[in-house]
């Protein structure tokens, strides 16, 4: 009986902290836990873990679903395959923007305990956009550590399928490294010059390696291994 009195009572205390870290997230960021409860909204399951808000017309729905399943596409050709299964949400009206996204029409991912939550306002509502955020769900999902990859390789990588950014070989890429924390990269007066030299660095590197060193990279940050040097590493065998 006493046995029985303290399991019960464990499993009451880990709810009522469960209860509270929930509290306390939604009232510093209620857009994640909005996200998070999507099942519980009037938001529309048009397929499995793709939501839209239901006054999107029926020609944007058509769109939507469609550009989709190209961005699909699109990270396959950096992987093989998917491993990930983001929660899709599109929204695009005011009152659904200030609910999931955090000032942000365009989109977004959630990365939480529970899964991936990607939020697609209408200046997203394209396949550069939702490959952009598909792409960072895939890394992190393959990757037992997401800290293991500079914000700078992040973000590159996701520009990758995201044809909004064109290769700048003129920019200086010798002190990429100064944009591995998200306080360097997203610094608001720098963030749209550290996305182009993001991508003409990634692109490089990915142009050289290709799908088996990015793999390859993958396999030896789970292992353990130190981001820099496989960087190098793998393009110096190439």
């Amino acid at each position: 009986m006493i046995k029985k009195r303290k399991k019960t009572f464990i499993i009451a205390a880990f709810l009522s902290i469960f209860i509270m870290l929930l509290i306390a997230s939604y009232m510093l960021n209620p857009q994640p836990v909005h996200a998070m409860m999507v099942d519980f909204s009037s938001m529309e399951e048009q397929d499995e873990q793709v939501y839209l808000e239901p006054d999107i017309s029926e020609n944007i729905e058509y769109l939507i679903i469609n550009n989709l399943e190209q961005s699909k596409e699109r990270i396959s050709e950096i992987f093989d395959g998917l491993h990930s299964t983001p929660t899709m949400l599109f929204v695009q009206s005011p009152q659904a923007l200030k609910k999931y996204a955090q000032k942000n029409r365009t989109g977004q991912t959630y990365y939480t305990y529970w899964g991936h939550y990607i939020v697609i306002g209408p200046d997203g509502f394209n396949e550069d956009v939702i490959a952009h955020e598909l792409l960072h769900s895939e890394l992190r999902t393959r990757l037992k550590n997401k800290d293991k990859v500079p914000v700078w390789f992040d973000e590159g990588l996701a520009t990758v399928v995201d044809h909004r950014y064109i290769r700048n070989e003129n920019l200086s890429l010798d002190h990429i490294n100064d944009l591995s924390s998200r306080d360097a990269f997203y610094e608001p007066s720098q963030v749209k010059e550290n996305y182009e030299i993001a991508h003409s660095e990634v692109t490089r590197w990915f142009g050289i390696v290709g799908k088996s060193g990015l793999a390859e990279l993958i396999e030896g940050l789970n292992k353990g291994g130190a981001f820099n040097e496989l960087y190098k590493a793998i393009e110096s065998r190439r």
